[in-house]
């Protein structure tokens, strides 16, 4: 056996070395694989639940336009924009008499806090006195008032009466009457609770006709929205009678409205019903409405 010559004695060596120290190398690469953590994909962040729907809850303005019948004008609410309204008024009395109204009712706000209005329209009477009988011009209604600011709003406002409608076939006394009056409201969530009351100066008329008297007002009413455009209004309503002898007149008035926003067109309509014997047997009340 020959012997191995130095020289390659050297390069086997060596050979060797370099396999023993590149071996575990290889062996970390071929195993680092099944060592390492596979990769976590991110997981996507929670969404925000979603945001709590809020309750509608019809705004001042919306309480606003959503009127009495039988004191429109001495109510607290102040209407946002304008109001027109053509109005039908039909009364029947025990007596047999029959009065009906066709008016034009407008109102309109003024500044901040501040509402004017008027009532105008014609009178037709048919009583058992041939000398009561007759149509025309009614008399015409002006007021103004004013809310102070506050969470149940409170108004103070007067109203003047021009005497246009004809005294000698009863359709007015011929005198100019004032009426001073005060009102709150209270808008909760599902109703409006509504008061007002009042002094008016009525003016003395010719005979045939009884002297009048310095008549007081009180009224209280309740007003429960029905969806967007439409309330339930409940209002009753006293004065103590305006000529002597005449008595006192109150109500009770049940009707529905269908007026809410603006602008657009509603309709209004209404039963009246005595609480005592000075009021009328009964009173319908129809009205079409434009808001503006």
């Amino acid at each position: 056996m020959r012997p191995i010559p130095a020289f390659r004695l050297v390069v086997l060596l060596l050979v060797f070395a370099g396999a023993a120290v590149l071996a575990p190398g290889a062996r970390a690469q071929e195993t680092q694989p099944f060592e390492q953590t596979p990769p976590r994909e991110d997981e996507p962040a929670e969404s925000a639940p979603p945001a709590a729907t809020p309750q509608c809850r019809p705004a001042p303005s919306d309480r606003d336009a959503r009127r009495l019948f039988q004191r429109f004008a001495e109510d607290a609410a102040i209407i946002p924009g304008g109001w027109v309204e053509g109005l039908l008024s039909f009364e029947h009395f025990d007596s047999g008499a029959e009065r009906a109204f066709l008016d034009g009712l407008f109102a309109f706000q003024v500044g901040e806090g501040n509402e004017a209005g008027l009532r105008l329209g014609f009178e037709w009477l048919n009583a058992d006195a041939p000398d009561l009988d007759g149509n025309g011009l009614a008399d015409i209604d002006v007021y103004f008032k004013h809310r102070f600011a506050g969470a149940s709003p409170c108004a103070i406002g007067g109203l003047l009466k021009l005497p246009t409608a004809k005294e000698d076939e009863g359709l007015g006394t011929g005198k100019a009457d004032f009426e001073f009056f005060g009102s709150c409201r209270a808008n909760l969530d599902a109703v409006s609770f509504t008061a007002n009351a009042g002094a008016r100066y009525n003016g003395d008329p010719d005979p045939p006709f009884p002297e009048s008297e310095v008549s007081v007002l009180a009224g209280a009413g309740a007003i429960f929205p029905v969806g967007r455009e439409m309330s339930i209004v409940i209002e009753g309503t006293w004065e103590s009678e305006r000529l002597d002898g005449v008595g006192n007149d109150a109500r009770l008035t049940i009707g529905l409205q269908g007026v809410a926003e603006r602008p657009g067109f509603g309709f209004r309509g209404a039963l009246a019903l005595p609480l005592t014997d000075a009021a009328p047997d009964y009173q319908i009340l129809f009205g079409a409405v434009y808001l503006y």
